[in-house]
C-alpha cells in the first residue's frame, strides 16, 4: 500500500516523540517494518527519501553496476544499498544481482517494454515514382485484400441491421 508524505511525516513525528517502532505501527495500524524503513530512509536522505515516487524509476546499467559493486566492496546488504542509493525496494537489487550473475552486463540492460510497432510489409513510405514494380504489385495485392475485407464487413453489417430492427419491435 502506498502512503502519502503527510501520513509518513505524522508517523515519523510520533516515533520521534520516543515511541518504539512497534508502538508507532500499532497506533497508525501499519506494519512495524514500514516504520523502521521510513525512519532509516528519513535519517539517510531527509524528506525526499520518504517522498512517494511519482512514476516507475528507470535505472541505467551503469548505475545498477555501481550499486552491485559498492555492495560487494563495502559488504552492504540489499537494504543498506537501497537506502544509500535511494532505491525504493531492496528486492529490485536482488533481481539485478541475479540477472548480472546469469548474463553479465547484458542482464543489467533495460528491456524494451510493450509490443513492437507493426509495419505493413506491403506498404512503404516511398513516393510512387521511387517504388519498384514488385513493391507496387505487393501494395496493390494488399489494398485489394483490404478492400475485399471491408466490403464483406459492410455486407455483414447491412445484413444484421434489418434483423435487429425486427427483434426490437415488440409493441405490435
Amino acid at each position: 500500500m502506498k502512503y502519502d508524505i503527510d501520513f509518513k511525516l505524522r508517523v515519523l513525528a510520533y516515533y520521534q516523540q520516543g515511541h518504539s517502532a512497534y508502538a508507532t505501527a500499532k497506533r497508525f495500524n501499519i506494519d512495524d517494518k514500514d516504520v523502521s524503513k521510513w525512519v532509516n530512509q528519513y535519517q539517510a536522505g531527509g524528506v525526499l527519501a520518504i517522498k512517494p515516487k511519482t512514476g516507475k524509476a528507470i535505472y541505467s546499467r551503469e548505475f545498477k553496476l555501481q550499486v552491485l559493486t559498492t555492495m560487494a566492496d563495502k559488504g552492504l546488504s540489499q537494504s543498506q544499498a537501497a537506502l544509500k542509493f535511494n532505491i525504493s525496494s531492496p528486492s529490485l537489487i536482488s533481481a539485478w544481482r541475479k540477472s548480472y550473475t546469469h548474463h553479465d552486463m547484458l542482464g543489467l540492460t533495460a528491456k524494451a517494454k510493450g509490443r513492437p510497432n507493426v509495419k505493413h510489409p506491403y506498404l512503404t513510405d516511398k513516393p510512387d515514382h521511387e517504388k519498384s514494380i514488385e513493391e507496387i504489385k505487393r501494395e496493390n495485392e494488399y489494398l485489394r485484400a483490404e478492400n475485399a475485407y471491408l466490403k464483406k464487413l459492410d455486407a455483414l453489417l447491412k445484413e444484421r441491421s434489418p434483423t435487429q430492427k425486427k427483434q426490437g419491435s415488440s409493441k405490435d
